[in-house]
């Protein structure tokens, strides 16, 4: 197991709590699915197959979160709508003013949610109790932040801040780019997005060297770099927005050794010990390159 992308938030304090604890909350805010005229649902899940709510590896807890909406296709609902309008109108001999027309939509709406589909989508985290860290595995900031609030909810507090860093990512990705000199155990990756800051124009480069005169030269017109692909001790290749988002992680250095006997869970035991082993590394290595956290 390995998150693809990673929202990571700092425990403004430890948080002790037990295996069984944890379960018990996540239990009262377990998923539901969507009925009726409910038109979204959000809750916990089993992370494995087999097991409680929250499954703890070396002090990481590692969750699941479902995501559920009911999906209707705007088509549909506007040939309802226009079907409602139409009807009164006829039957009226006028014409729909404004606020009926907004009653008819919410009449349509009701009529098709207990026939909409369910879409759903299941969103990993895991909270590390020994590195004060919760991170969420999603590449949407809105989606990170509603996984966030379920977890504060289901907890009842939960104080938690993105990590602070003295140095402004933006400028720090921007030196590395221009002068290809970086803190030990980095080096390049092959993308990163630049932006111009007067007047918001782009140049995003994929799979290319990064020390080319081509990136330099956008550089030097005035662009800053908003987001750099970097490579860990040659055994991690991440992507970093300018909030410190991680995306496109990939393990350069995997064990795909383990026997296609071993239990399952014991599996995704080893990948998940592995995953929270080597954030616990090198996120302290990024925020060193990056002048270190501050605490406020």
């Amino acid at each position: 197991m390995i998150f693809k992308n990673a929202h990571i938030y700092r425990l403004n304090s430890a948080l002790n709590i037990t295996e069984e604890q944890l379960n018990n909350y996540l239990g009262e805010k377990a998923f539901i699915p969507c009925s009726g005229i409910r038109p979204s649902s959000f809750g916990w899940i089993q992370p494995l197959a087999e097991g409680g709510l929250a499954h703890e590896v070396s002090g990481c807890f590692l969750l699941c979160a479902k995501k559920e909406d009911k999906v209707i296709p705007s088509s549909a609902l506007t040939d309802v709508l226009n079907e409602k309008i139409d009807r009164l109108e006829t039957t009226e001999s006028r014409p729909v003013r404004a606020k009926e027309k907004q009653n008819l939509k919410e009449d349509a709406l009701a009529e098709l949610l207990p026939r909409a589909l369910p879409k759903s989508k299941r969103i990993f985290g895991y909270i590390s109790t020994f590195d004060d860290l919760v991170v969420v595995d999603t590449a949407s900031s809105s989606e990170a932040e509603i996984f966030l609030n379920h977890l504060r909810e289901t907890l009842g507090s939960l104080k938690v801040i993105p990590p602070q860093v003295k140095y402004k990512p933006i400028d720090t990705y921007t030196h590395w780019l221009r002068y290809g000199k970086l803190p030990e155990n980095f080096s390049l990756g092959d993308q990163c997005d630049l932006i111009d800051p007067e007047d918001s124009s782009t140049a995003n480069f994929r799979r290319q060297d990064l020390g080319t005169g081509e990136v330099r030269s956008h550089l030097d017109v005035g662009k800053i770099c908003s987001k750099i692909s970097l490579v860990w001790r040659g055994e991690l290749k991440v992507s970093i927005d300018k909030d410190l988002t991680l995306r496109q992680i990939k393990l350069l250095s995997s064990n795909d050794s383990l026997e296609e006997e071993i239990d399952a869970v014991a599996k995704i035991d080893a990948a998940f010990v592995s995953m929270t082993l080597e954030f616990s590394r090198f996120l302290p290595d990024l925020f060193a390159a990056l002048g270190g956290e501050t605490r406020s």
